[in-house]
């Protein structure tokens, strides 16, 4: 499986699913979606399926309420995640548009209950910064947030200052969102990504190489465990 790209969430083309929704797949295998979806506006039930999901608002703005009585104001730099069952109303006042992880493979690990949501993720504070551990050039210091994490998903912030360090992918994809900054990922295969903000990448479970930051940047991710058979 190879990582896939977009530049710019934002100006990235979908298509169209039906009369208020657009779609834009970037991995659908084995009950495991990853995606851009785009809704306009209007009100809508979901009874809410045997699947977890992650969200990271990008565009437009909308009211949820649960089932359950609990109201989530949605917005651009809002990190969204919903448990298994979880049903909620939809009403969108302007057209929305996410980026998503849905889970809907057989249910290992540790439940979440209840949703969680951050606004303003591109700013929300950290822990202190740590040293990378394994450093190639310069002095990149990294903190992290976990948001939420249901079964074999998890999602939260990454921020890391400028310096090079090689990464790998040992059992689990993530995907993720650019917030600020500038960096480029390269791959040992010999492909390089730019990423600044805005640009969304999927980088599957094996993928090797390293990260090159240029400028102080912060990332909005989801991180998908497998299992040995990799599903």
């Amino acid at each position: 499986m190879a990582p896939m790209y977009l530049p710019d969430i934002l100006t990235a083309p979908l298509r169209r699913v039906d009369d208020r929704t657009s779609d834009l797949a970037l991995l659908d295998t084995d009950g495991l979606q990853i995606g851009v979806w785009e809704c306009l506006p209007g009100t809508a039930h979901d009874a809410g399926g045997d699947f977890d999901e992650t969200m990271l608002m990008v565009a437009g703005s909308a009211e949820v309420r649960g089932d359950d009585g609990s109201v989530f104001r949605l917005a651009p730099d809002v990190l969204w995640a919903t448990p298994r069952r979880w049903g909620s109303t939809w009403a969108v006042e302007q057209t929305v548009r996410k980026l998503y992880v849905i889970d809907g493979r057989a249910a290992k690990g540790t439940p979440s209950e209840r949703p969680a949501a951050l606004a303003g993720v591109s700013t929300s504070p950290l822990p202190a910064a740590e040293p990378r551990p394994v450093v190639l050039d310069g002095d990149p210091h990294e903190a992290s947030a976990d948001l939420w994490e249901s079964h074999r998903v998890s999602t939260g912030v990454w921020e890391c200052t400028p310096g090079t360090f090689p990464f790998r992918r040992d059992g689990y994809h993530e995907v993720f969102c650019i917030l600020s900054g500038h960096a480029t990922l390269h791959t040992d295969e010999g492909m390089a990504f730019d990423l600044r903000p805005g640009a969304v990448l999927l980088t599957p479970a094996g993928l090797t190489g390293r990260w090159e930051v240029h400028e102080l940047v912060r990332k909005a991710y989801t991180i998908v465990t497998l299992d040995e058979a990799g599903a």
